[in-house]
């Protein structure tokens, strides 16, 4: 059932199991999965079904650091959440990820994948994804990968989802589910703990007009993002002056982004065949890319950042160019596909000015996409790099509470992303040791683009904020344990890549499903 809290005889008081706070692709999932398994959830969405300007208002917030990031417009305060514009690349974390690093002091999960492997098996089919192939010798049938030393470099495959949006997908199994209980424009604007006791005793929402109501519930789930769940924590401050969870002064600490870079060249000699590496396929009805990383022992042994690197093919015709893919192209894109699913666009009216800004680009990308059905490209032998590489965790990368507030009376957030030029240095050497695999096979060389003293403009967000509510074995190094819940507090679990303790090269969305549906097992075993 879904209904508006705007509306006139909203309840004073709602009750359930387990209060799901945030409709995206943790939240959704979570309800989905607490709901089939006979648990009453009250769902809260901040947003209504649908883009509203007044509400993503809410989002807004300074960002301190001088790296490329958005701390609003890259998400969505409505149904569905940001998986309303995800671009749906998928792969699980590599199980390397999870472990301690040498030269990376906070690195380390206190689970494995193989705890999570289950997980992502059943995450599949939330992000319409093919079987879960995401070995080699599971695709041995669509070509030759190239022939690198396996010790040293492997390929890696993505799959790619169409991208699913949750909106469009869950909204009316949200609206028939009998034990889901979904409200919308339900801002969650504070936390109340039983006098003298570490539970949460119930929650209250607000609606921008003014209407207030308070949720109970067995159990408390926060899966707002990793902005928004830190600034939830750090101003519910009523009861605990450093915000709820943050007795430590771990939340908001750790936030983490992929390093989104385009950059050094790889010159294959001629006869060398990437294309497989350059152009997505489709086997069994997976929609694949491949990539290639460095083998986990020797990121072990060099004390390196993981990087799936991708082969982005150069042309010598300009027909197959993409340098017309700026804003101005994005936002006719996301037009475009938005109409041709007989829908409006989100934020119609800066998307359309965008397109104006830059029409040039935009007429130059259309006519490229048309030409490029009538003349096919010569095979490619320069490539760059495309990644979305990791950075290592680092306490003072964060988000912190501003001194203005919104409209609801809480105080915005305020993001320092911090990349150190180390995370620059150890991508620069990962580049090198994949060119030194391909120089030792005979299939080329490799251009090195990263300076040995890098600034940290060459980067741009991945828009995959993670981190700030981190799982941790420790309280003072983590802010949620094993199982999501807040150390100090019994019944207040965390959900989403908030609480990513690193970011690892894996695009987030599908480890954010995993461990949603994890968390539902484990809250229907105990709530």
């Amino acid at each position: 059932m879904i209904s508006d809290l705007r509306a006139a005889g909203a309840p004073a008081d709602i009750a359930g199991d387990v209060c799901v706070v945030g409709t995206g692709p943790a939240g959704l999932t979570l309800a989905i999965e607490l709901a089939g398994k006979g648990r009453r959830v009250v769902l809260l969405e901040a947003g209504g079904e649908g883009y509203e300007a007044d509400t993503q208002e809410l989002c807004k917030g300074a960002v301190k650091s001088g790296g490329h990031i958005d701390i609003a417009d890259s998400r969505l305060r409505q149904f569905g959440g940001t998986s309303g514009h995800w671009t749906g690349l998928c792969a699980p974390l590599d199980p390397v990820d999870f472990e301690p690093r040498s030269g990376s002091p906070h690195h380390g999960w206190p689970i494995r994948r193989a705890d999570l492997d289950p997980f992502y098996l059943r995450a599949q089919s939330y992000l319409d994804l093919g079987p879960s192939r995401y070995g080699w010798t599971d695709l041995v049938s669509v070509g030759a990968p190239l022939p690198l030393d396996p010790a040293r470099v492997e390929t890696v495959i993505h799959q790619q989802s169409p991208p699913t949006r949750y909106a469009e997908k869950f909204l009316e199994t949200a609206r028939a589910a009998a034990k889901i209980d979904c409200w919308l424009h339900a801002n969650l604007v504070d936390l109340t703990l039983a006098d003298g006791s570490d539970r949460v005793e119930n929650v209250t929402v607000a609606t921008l007009d003014g209407v207030r109501t308070r949720v109970t519930a067995k159990a408390f789930v926060i899966a707002c993002g990793a902005i928004e769940n830190a600034r939830i924590l750090l101003n519910a401050r009523s009861q605990r002056p450093a915000g709820i969870g943050n007795e430590h002064g771990v939340v908001g600490r750790y936030f983490t982004d992929h390093m989104t870079i385009l950059t050094s060249l790889v010159l294959l000699n001629e006869g060398v065949d990437a294309k497989i590496y350059c152009e997505p396929f489709s086997v069994d009805g997976a929609n694949l890319e491949l990539a290639l990383r460095l083998h986990p022992d020797v990121i072990k042994r060099e004390g390196l950042n993981n990087n799936h690197a991708f082969l982005n093919a150069r042309y010598d015709d300009a027909l197959y160019s993409d340098d017309f893919r700026n804003y101005g192209w994005t936002s006719f894109a996301a037009m475009l596909k938005a109409f041709s699913h007989g829908r409006a666009p989100d934020r119609l009216a800066e998307r359309y000015c965008d397109v104006m800004d830059d029409v040039g680009g935009v007429t130059t990308g259309v006519y490229r996409h048309v030409m490029r059905r009538f003349r096919p490209p010569d095979q490619p032998r320069a490539f760059a790099f495309r990644q979305d590489a990791e950075q290592a965790p680092n306490p003072d990368s964060r988000v912190t509470l501003a001194e203005e507030k919104d409209r609801l009376g809480l105080n915005r957030a305020t993001l320092d992303w911090r990349i150190a030029a180390d995370d620059f240095l150890k991508l620069r050497r990962t580049h090198e040791l994949i060119g030194a695999a391909i120089g030792a096979a005979g299939l080329g060389r490799i251009r090195l683009e990263i300076p040995e003293k890098p600034e940290p403009g060459l980067a741009y967000s991945g828009y995959h904020h993670m981190g700030t509510t981190r799982m941790h074995a420790d309280p003072t190094k983590g802010v949620v344990d094993a199982d999501c819940r807040v150390h100090s507090v019994k019944n207040l679990y965390m959900a989403g890549s908030s609480v990513f303790t690193t970011g690892g090269a894996s695009h987030p969305t599908l480890t954010i499903v995993a461990l949603a549906i994890r968390l539902a097992d484990h809250l229907a075993a105990t709530a």
